[in-house]
């Protein structure tokens, strides 16, 4: 018998399937690659350095921390940020590649995009990671309120849009020192507006705002987006698109103006009061110490810097019945004693120049604002003489030679040797013309 021979699959070994090679995408090679990555380095190690070495003039509150941010992103951040995006917009005019680049079938615009975005995205990016740091290391000393990211957000669109502004000027103008002339530039520029006593201040990033009670208009930050942004992107636009496509910088550029010219006319209405952050808490003293609630948490330790002088007030008559943090409105009573900048006596929530802290506050009690006073160097050297007593201001221990003994020591060394009875007489007295501003009444004690 025979066998039926069993018939076995061939086996056929084919070759392993290959895949293309992997093609990184345009921007991400960009993007890894030229001065934009050391750019974003050198913008964040030098807004971190400036931030660090202030730290106690913005670490106690979100409102000093914002403004510090943004002048320091304005004056620092920008000027490097520029005059990189300059120096990375003449890369191809040094590498002579300009003619090669243009039989690429990518559009111009494009290819300017690509060239641009490590220059504007890095700087953008670092400044973004120092916004975020500093408002971690202020979150345990800020009390209440929050910080306003709107405008954190449309520095780093400021900061983003003068990187393109120096990237078209780098194409336009072949001169190797352009980038040095751009950061200059820019460094000037914006504290020059920043500083002019008018609305158009405003048009400046670097612009700080001072009352820590106050908030800025909701579309404050998109507009100053959109004022920053309109004109990166016209130029932009106006470089890198066709002669015939070059009117599409027109809308951009109508964006920018129109924002520009709504923060022109709001102005310094840009800002205005919070009623939650501008009310007055106080605590239970005699006389009671009212500070904002944005600094109500350091309320605790201003009153502790106040007992002794409230405890030299407390039984006089007609003397003020609160010490107030000063407001910019009319809400201060004329049997307040107002005081001004709280936040400077302070570092990171705690006090630091108590005596200097009373010794305002004596200062602010005893000097109305009187028009049409006349002896006023005699008013003067009584109401300093009042106010030594209060709070003695800190002094140098050592006298300079030379220094004349001030006007009021006879009055001040007449009040300390004063019988408690007729010294809280006379401080009634004299407390009772200092509010109704007949001043003419005081006499010296």
């Amino acid at each position: 018998m025979s066998r039926t021979p069993t018939l076995r699959p061939r086996v056929t070994h084919s070759a392993p399937e290959t895949r293309p090679p992997r093609v990184a995408r345009p921007l991400r090679a960009e993007l890894r690659r030229g001065v934009g990555p050391p750019a974003g380095a050198a913008v964040l190690a030098t807004l971190l350095f400036t931030m660090y070495t202030k730290a106690d003039s913005w670490q106690t509150g979100w409102t000093d921390t914002t403004d510090m941010l943004r002048a320091a992103g304005a004056l620092l951040g920008a000027p490097p940020a520029a005059a990189a995006a300059c120096w990375q917009g003449g890369r191809e005019r040094r590498r002579g590649t300009e003619e090669l680049l243009a039989t690429v079938a990518r559009s111009r615009l494009r290819q300017t995009l690509l060239a641009a975005a490590p220059t504007i995205v890095w700087p953008v990016v670092g400044y973004l990671l120092t916004a975020a740091l500093c408002l971690l290391a202020t979150w345990p000393y800020a009390g209440d309120g929050h910080p306003f990211v709107s405008l954190i957000a449309a520095d780093a669109t400021a900061i983003g849009s003068f990187a393109a502004l120096g990237f078209v000027a780098g194409r336009v103008v072949p001169w190797r020192l352009a980038p040095p002339v751009v950061a200059l530039a820019v460094y000037l520029i914006q504290p020059f507006i920043g500083v002019q006593d008018a609305p158009a201040s405003w048009l400046s990033p670097g612009k700080e705002h001072i009352f820590s009670w106050d908030r800025p208009v909701w579309w404050f930050g998109p507009a100053s987006m959109v004022w920053t942004a309109g004109l990166a992107a016209a130029a932009l636009l106006a470089y890198a698109t066709r002669r015939r496509a070059r009117a599409l910088a027109l809308a951009p550029l109508a964006a920018a103006a129109t924002a520009a010219v709504l923060i022109v006319q709001t102005g310094d209405g840009l800002w205005r009061p919070d009623p939650a952050s501008a009310v007055l808490v106080c605590d239970d003293g005699t006389p009671r110490v009212c500070a904002t609630r944005a600094h109500s948490h350091l309320l605790p330790g201003a009153s502790a810097a106040l007992a002794g002088l409230a405890a030299k007030l407390r039984g006089v008559p007609n003397a003020p019945t609160r010490i107030v943090e000063s407001l910019d409105d009319r809400r201060v009573r004329r049997t307040d004693a107002p005081l001004s900048g709280w936040n400077s006596y302070f570092r990171r929530g705690r006090m630091v120049e108590p005596e200097m802290f009373a010794a305002n506050a004596a200062f602010g009690a005893t000097a109305p604002s009187c028009p049409g006073v006349s002896d006023m160097e005699r008013y003067n050297d009584i109401s300093e003489a009042v106010a030594e007593w209060l709070a003695p201001m800190p002094r140098p221990k050592r006298v300079p030679a030379g220094w004349n003994e001030p006007g009021y020591t006879r009055n001040l060394k007449r009040l300390k040797t004063m019988p408690d009875d007729e010294r809280t007489r006379w401080l009634g007295d004299y407390f009772a013309a200092v509010r109704t501003c007949r001043l003419e009444r005081v006499t010296a004690p």
